[in-house]
């Protein structure tokens, strides 16, 4: 029997563009996937789109939370799935990805599975791609951040209880925490599947959009927490590298008109 793909979608007042989320799951090639959606209790209709899709959804939960991190473990307490994600209530996976992605744990026996990314608009147009740079534990922590999107990532429950999941006492770095502790972790095994995988949407509302500067200070703590060293010219090296590798998508975003981060 093919293995469980839990996909966990934290939302608060998604109404826009959830529908377009969970269609892009329903799409999947790959069918063993349970849905669980976590709502903070919504003032606007999604809720009402959720609840229109409740014959497709495993689990939906819809009570105030702590933020989005709180949020998220609510759902992965509840995912019964061998493999875990979650994906944003404004993003997309491609119809391939389940099925990708399983087979790279499949046949590889990895902890950790990501992909590239695809960068979208309001309009749910691709307007650029960013590749993921795959790089080795040592590397990784010389350059301090995760060399993949989120979007694109996927773990098992395995290594999900190890690094003890998101920690909701940060507001907006969490997930960036959990994927790097993961990624620093040298008895993990990553697979890289050298195409999209999920699809970050650009708009002025997004989460990251409106709160840069507030990330950017968490970003820093959670860099001290997690012990890592101060900057030197190997991450600069790394850096280069990462931006070779997406020259087109650089050249893409730095001529895109519309909102950029």
């Amino acid at each position: 029997m093919s293995a469980l793909v839990s996909i966990v979608i934290p939302v608060y007042n998604g109404q826009e563009f959830i529908k377009e989320t969970l269609d892009s799951i329903f799409n999947q090639t790959y069918r063993n996937f349970e849905i669980i959606v976590v709502d903070g209790a919504s003032t606007d209709s999604t809720m009402e789109i959720v609840s229109a899709n409740r014959g497709l959804i495993d689990v939906i939960i819809s009570e105030k939370d702590e933020g989005m991190y709180d949020a998220l473990r609510k759902g992965f307490d509840k995912a019964k799935g061998k493999y875990l994600c979650y994906i944003n209530a404004d993003d997309r996976l491609l119809p391939y990805t389940l099925e990708k992605v399983v087979e790279k744990f499949e046949k590889q026996q990895c902890d950790l599975v990501y992909g590239d990314v695809n960068y979208i608009n309001e309009h749910s147009e691709v307007i650029f791609s960013y590749k993921a740079v795959p790089l080795g534990f040592q590397a990784i922590r010389q350059l301090r951040r995760v060399p993949f999107a989120q979007q694109s990532s996927f773990w098992t429950r395995r290594i999900y209880d190890k690094h003890r999941g998101f920690d909701k006492s940060l507001k907006y770095s969490a997930d960036s925490k959990f994927l790097l502790s993961v990624c620093l972790d040298p008895s993990v095994r990553k697979g890289y599947i050298p195409r999209p995988l999920g699809e970050y949407r650009l708009h002025g509302g997004s989460f990251s959009v409106s709160v840069t500067g507030k990330m950017q200070a968490e970003h820093h703590r959670m860099l001290q927490e997690l012990n890592l060293p101060t900057p030197n010219f190997r991450k600069y090296i790394y850096e280069l590298y990462a931006k070779a590798r997406n020259v087109k998508g650089i050249y893409q975003k730095l001529t895109y008109k519309g909102n950029k981060f």
